[in-house]
């Protein structure tokens, strides 16, 4: 029952946010500027707070606490080094994009003027499947929590968590999701600082963080060998995540400047985003150890209710971000440039709005069938899809060449391959994961670079 009544909570605030807003005229919701683009510019702290919520996934604090428990204190340092380095490569390609093609929205309209149109409807597939992946896991992580915890139904608690955030989006679009994030952001900072006073008044398990228990005798050289593979997926893993992710390129519009857009960004999503992922998930990691229990077993009594909170506010905050970058993309791209040219911007709405429920629904549904699933091991499976289509959009800001739709062969053999390598290798300590995201990285750039030695110089682009 108490982790139905923090979902009806979370609920009843994402309602007050909304009659707040729209009792202050901020929301107007048949304009695609206000709804997408939140009337204009944002705030610095507008921005460091929504790349915060944003990027803090649930996968922050169970992923890599998780990590922990297969690598030791490399895992973590692994996961959130690697993470903030993707962030540190992704800001530029943000900010490139931007001084390239100031009316672009997102990386879709650069690739359809650097490559073709087909190029562009084929990425869509990476848009609306890094979306669907995280919020799929952002609901698996909420549930199974709150599951643990309370002992809630799993099923219930997930589609219920990807519901909120669908409705919530569709009614109060980017001025809502905005406000949401700040709540959000003040929750994930508050709820840690009180989980950390009350684990310490209470005490915190004893043992050595730098040698973990795991499987008896296993050396340091034996943990770090494969947590060195870990760290080089989850630069790949998190870069593809930011790449493909619509809306931190419709957030980006929100800044006055490049200047602003770097700033903000980088404070957000590496200087707050790391450290609290990286002492939230050495202290949880380190504790399941010790006490040899599950995270979501840690925490009983009033500690456990404060933490579902925080987890709860990380995990629908981040369902409703990807969520405005589908309503984005669908609303102000897909409809008008492949649909309807003429399409008045009520008929962009309504139809962004219909796909942001159906593409909620689905995710549900499959959410409520992954139960006891790792969400690790979905971050590390993901990375194969993802590592392919990176290399022919680096190209495509650092060459000048015209590939035309070569992008879409690349792309694709790039993943077939990395699929078939993880299937052959045999899965002892990683290696197929490891190879196979490898192979799906490097086979695309590799034809392209190929491709460039017969394709022409000008591109739609110049």
């Amino acid at each position: 029952m108490t982790g139905f009544l923090i979902l009806i909570g979370y609920g009843l605030v994402l309602c007050l946010i909304y009659l707040y807003l729209k009792n202050k005229k901020r929301i107007d919701r048949r304009s695609v500027r206000n709804m997408i683009f939140a009337g204009g510019k944002a705030k610095d702290s507008t921005l460091i707070f929504s790349v915060l919520a944003a990027w803090m996934w649930t996968t922050s604090v169970f992923g890599a606490s998780e990590a922990y428990l297969l690598y030791g204190i490399w895992g973590p340092l692994g996961y959130v080094v690697g993470a903030c380095i993707a962030f540190g490569l992704f800001v530029p390609v943000l900010c490139s994009l931007r001084n390239r093609m100031p009316e672009a929205v997102t990386y879709l309209d650069f690739l359809e003027k650097r490559y073709s149109k087909r190029t562009k409807i084929f990425f869509y597939i990476f848009a609306f499947a890094v979306s669907a992946y995280v919020l799929i896991e952002q609901a698996v992580g909420v549930a199974y929590l709150l599951e643990n915890l309370f002992g809630s139904s799993f099923k219930w608690a997930a589609f219920c968590s990807v519901m909120l955030a669908v409705a919530f989006i569709c009614l109060g679009g980017m001025k809502g999701l905005l406000t949401s994030e700040k709540i959000t952001s003040w929750v994930i900072i508050g709820g840690f600082a009180v989980l950390a006073v009350l684990l310490i008044r209470h005490g915190s398990p004893e043992g050595d963080p730098i040698k973990p228990q795991l499987e008896g005798s296993r050396t340091m050289a034996a943990v770090f060998i494969p947590a060195a593979r870990y760290f080089v997926m989850a630069i790949v893993i998190a870069f593809g995540q930011l790449v493909f992710d619509p809306a931190y390129y419709i957030k980006g519009k929100l800044a006055a400047d490049t200047r602003q857009l770097k700033k903000t960004y980088l404070i957000g999503g590496i200087l707050l985003w790391g450290s609290l992922s990286l002492i939230s998930s050495l202290y949880l990691g380190r504790a399941s150890i010790v006490s040899s229990k599950d995270t979501a077993e840690l925490f009983t009594g009033t500690v456990a209710v404060i933490f579902a909170i925080v987890i709860t506010f990380i995990g629908i905050s981040t369902v409703a971000h990807y969520l405005m970058g589908m309503l984005g993309i669908f609303a102000t791209d897909y409809y008008k440039s492949v649909l309807r040219p003429q399409a008045s911007e009520k008929e962009m709405l309504v139809f962004g709005r219909v796909m942001t429920v159906a593409i909620g629904v689905f995710c549900a549904l499959v959410a409520i069938s992954l139960e006891d699933i790792s969400l690790l091991t979905i971050d590390v499976f993901c990375a194969i899809f993802f590592a392919a289509p990176c290399g022919p959009l680096i190209i495509g800001f650092l060459a000048r060449k015209n590939f035309g739709n070569l992008p879409i062969a690349a792309t694709s053999l790039g993943i077939i391959a990395g699929l078939l390598i993880w299937i052959a290798v045999p899965s002892d300590n990683q290696w197929d994961q490891f190879l196979g995201m490898a192979v799906s990285l490097c086979v695309p750039i590799i034809l392209m670079m190929l491709g460039s030695l017969f394709a022409g110089k000008k591109t739609q682009e110049d």
